[in-house]
Parts: structure tokens; sequence; C-alpha cells
């Protein structure tokens, strides 16, 4: 094959990581936070105000990054870019997310009216192929992917992508609780396409989400909940491509020990997990001409990512409030990192 039809090839095979993968610093697999529900979570607080503040820690290591290596350069320096799959890395992200909601005593076809905002707060430490975003350099532009290269280490810290969730209806039942809600992204945090690591998603999403939890017995000592997003991405700010819609479902299972302690009233305990898909194909807005280039597009374009986890959760209910600690181990990874997460809140 001629050199002139191999770099199509190259390139849009190189675009394929740059893409699709995950931006380290937002979020395990997206903008949204996967593990922020457990147990009960269709389960509306009781009216009034509340306030949540959840702190997460996400850690991923191995050899699953892609990274990029030495330039090489293609006929007339129109490309230049090479790929080493299989580069080894880490990554450990923090976050702290403050949630304030609302669960109003207004009703709409008899539902409780709420609201929630989630400003959340990140920190994130990559080294070798987790560390760096690629470029891939054309003449008089740059185009910048999401994923990890090799070499150094990045550290940063900032506020992150706030969540908006002005809609939430949910509605109560002997048996059951329901709950429908609507929220944006804000594409808020730091973010530049020429930079290690970011702190900001770089894009808008809007999220609507649907979730129920049952419980068996009359005095809902147990429960099984199930939560599910749709999340539909905007353009991303300053790189030619929109990511696919993706579905986030969330899950817990528990029981509930009534204790007779002034300090300790209840302990809640269960299996917990969660789950991803990719639904919908990227756009990307380059126009390849050869037979080549158009093949590996639509592959790219095409390239859907998974993540399942699953782990023990476990809540206290306390005179001083809701505390609660989850962990999280993931498998069945496909176009995304696969990790371990641990997850602690109080509630008020």
């Amino acid at each position: 094959m001629s050199p002139i039809f191999k770099l199509p090839a190259i390139v849009f095979t190189c675009l394929m990581i740059l893409f699709f993968a995950t931006t380290p610093a937002r979020a395990q697999h997206g903008d949204y936070l996967l593990g922020t529900i457990a147990f009960d979570g269709a389960a509306q607080p009781p009216e009034g105000f509340y306030y949540q503040n959840l702190w997460s820690w996400y850690h991923a290591s191995g050899s699953d990054f892609a990274a990029i290596g030495p330039l090489k350069c293609g006929r007339l320096d129109r490309a230049c870019l090479s790929l080493n799959v299989g580069g080894s890395g880490s990554l450990d992200l923090f976050g702290d997310q403050n949630q304030i909601g609302w669960t109003s005593p207004y009703k709409i076809l008899g539902a409780n009216y709420g609201l929630l905002v989630i400003i959340p707060f990140v920190y994130a430490d990559g080294s070798g192929a987790a560390s760096l975003q690629p470029i891939l350099s054309f003449p008089r532009r740059t185009v910048s992917g999401t994923t990890f290269t090799s070499s150094g280490e990045s550290t940063k810290g900032s506020i992150s992508t706030i969540y908006l969730q002005p809609l939430e209806l949910g509605w109560h039942f002997k048996h059951l609780d329901a709950q429908i809600s609507s929220a944006v992204f804000m594409p808020s945090g730091g973010y530049n396409p020429q930079v290690k690591l970011n702190t900001g998603p770089g894009n808008a999403a809007g999220v609507f989400g649907l979730g129920i939890t049952a419980y068996p017995d009359v005095e809902k000592t147990w429960s099984l909940s199930i939560y599910t997003h749709y999340v539909l991405y905007a353009s991303q700010i300053g790189r030619p491509y929109t990511l696919g819609d993706v579905v986030p479902f969330e899950w817990g299972a528990r029981k509930t020990f009534s204790l007779n302690n002034n300090l300790i009233k209840q302990i809640t305990l269960g299996p917990v997990g969660y789950a991803q898909w990719q639904v919908t194909n990227g756009h990307i807005s380059l126009s390849p001409t050869s037979r080549i280039g158009i093949s590996a597009l639509n592959t790219l374009e095409q390239t859907h990512s998974a993540i399942y986890a699953a782990g023990p959760g476990i809540n206290a209910l306390t005179k001083y409030g809701l505390i609660s600690l989850r962990y999280y181990e993931e498998f069945g990874a496909h176009a995304t990192p696969s990790g371990r997460q641990l997850m602690f809140g109080v509630a008020f």
C-alpha cells in the first residue's frame, strides 16, 4: 500500500483513542459521577431543605491506557502522530460533591416538586500514560483529544462541572417510591484543549432521570432501588467532535436494622453497583476523502464505551445526621479505564 493511503488509516486510528476516551479529571467515565446514588435512590427526601457532602476517591492504574509515542510526520507534514496501545500509567481522582436540595410541599400530578444543585470540587493526579492529552497537529489548526498519553506527571485541583436539577418529581406509595428528574451539566471548571489535565468537561450536557425504589415489607426495612439517567452531550469546546449519549445506571439493595441507641439509631447494609453504556454514536466534524479514512472514521464514531461495578455499602443514621460509606470495584470495561472507587458521605 502506498504511504499516501496509509496516512489516513494511521490518523483516524489515533483519533479513535483521542476522541472517545474519558477525560480523567471530570469524573471516572464522563460528566456524571457514577456511584452518587446508592440505597433508596428514588426515595425523595422529606419536605424541606437538605445538604449532603459526598467525598470520593477513584483509582485506575496498569497497562489499560493508550499512549502516544514519538511524533512521526506524514507526507508533506500534513499530520504528525504515532500511537502505542497498552501504555502504562496511574490516575487518582479525588472529588468533593456539595449537594444542596429542596423538597417542596407543592404537588404536580400528585408528586412532590423538588430541586437539586451539586457543586463539585476535584483534584486529579495522573502519571505515566494517564497524565497528558494527545494532540493531533494539522496545518493552521490543532485538534486535542480526551485520553491519556505517556511521560511525566500532572496534578490539578479546582471546581468541576456544576449539576443543576430544576425539576424533580417524587411519588410516594405504600410499597413504592418513584422519581423523575431533568437537569443540566454546566460547562464550568478549568478547561483548555491544549493543557495536560482539565478539571472542567469542556461541554454542556442535558440529563433526564427515572428511578424506582420498592419496599417488600410494610416497615420498609428492605428495599431494592434502581435509578437511571440519560445524558446528551453538547459539542466539545475547541474540538471538532460531540460525544455519544450515555446511560448511567445505579442500583442498591439494603436491609435496615433499628438499634436501641441514642447515638446510632439505624444501621443499613447491602450491595450497591453501577453501570454505564454509550448508546449513540459520536460525531466528528472531519471529512476524509480516501476509502480507508472513511472506514476508520466510521469505526471511530461507532465505538461505544461501557463499564460495570459492584461492592458493599453501609449507612448509619445518627443523632447528628446520615453517614454513608461504600466501595466499588469496576469490571467489564470497554473503551474506558477500569479501576476502583471509595465514597464517603454526610447528610443533614
